[in-house]
């Protein structure tokens, strides 16, 4: 073999060898890259079982939250719809007649207190002034008791039986310091009794006295009876009546809510 061959034969053979490391460099790096593949997946994939673990932790708070949030607006609900509108008015009626008998115990006092004055006045001569018997005649008259057993018999609602006691009054006292009242609450009987023409009826006849204390009151209660008997037009004409002819009527923020709530 000349000395050219044995050249050529030698780096034919370290070529060969050169290649043989160079695919088994290569061999070892692709061995590599799947492993470290695995690692880094592996570190993904525990990190995101622990941020879906504490999204697990804080949906779970949050949805126990809202369940007991569902339940206090259940009881809440239940609450609200066990007080129904005719309860409600029928607390309002009751709220009336504890005011009838404020005002009423507030006007004996009153007597009470002037009593002995007109008593001192009128006396010339020695001797007592005022007693028990002459402030029970100041405090109590038939018409006076009629009304008040008016009032009893509503509150036991006996309504028929009240509207015949407050009629009963109104022939026989024409003149009398009852008489605006004693027709607003045969308006009350009608209205408890769902007879809402004959309570306008009466209403209406309360607002033709004279500086009655029941006028704001009977000029809700006509609203009131047309929104019951499906008038909303009707029943805004009243409640805007209510607010401008007695602005300081305590209806006044009643009759605006039912207003707001007939746009």
């Amino acid at each position: 073999m000349s000395k050219c061959a044995v050249l050529t034969t030698f780096a034919a053979a370290a070529a060969v060898i050169t290649g043989c490391a160079g695919s088994a460099s290569q061999l070892e790096t692709e061995a590599l890259l799947p492993e470290i593949d695995v690692i880094q997946v592996k570190e993904n994939s525990d990190e995101a079982l622990k941020l879906a673990q504490e999204a697990k932790l804080d949906v779970d708070v949050l949805s126990a939250k809202v369940t007991e949030i569902d339940n206090k607006i259940i009881l809440l609900s239940e609450e609200i719809s066990s007080v129904s509108g005719a309860k409600i008015e029928e607390l309002e009626s009751r709220l009336a007649l504890l005011v009838e008998a404020y005002k009423d115990l507030a006007a004996q006092v009153q007597a009470l207190e002037t009593a002995p004055l007109r008593s001192a006045k009128k006396s010339s001569g020695p001797g007592p002034t005022f007693s028990p018997t002459s402030a029970t005649a100041v405090i109590s008259s038939p018409e006076y008791d009629l009304y008040q057993r008016g009032l009893q018999v509503y509150n036991t609602r006996r309504y028929d039986d009240a509207i015949e006691i407050f009629s009963d009054l109104l022939q026989q006292y024409p003149s009398g310091k009852y008489q605006d009242n004693s027709q607003y609450w045969i308006g009350e009987c009608y209205y408890a009794k769902g007879e809402f023409a004959q309570a306008i009826s009466s209403f209406k006849t309360v607002l033709s006295f004279q500086k009655s204390a029941k006028a704001d009151d009977a000029q809700l209660k006509i609203g009131l009876c047309y929104l019951k008997m499906g008038q909303p037009g009707a029943a805004k004409a009243e409640l805007k009546i209510l607010k401008d002819r007695y602005p300081a009527s305590e209806y006044v923020p009643r009759a605006e809510k039912y207003l707001s709530d007939l746009k």
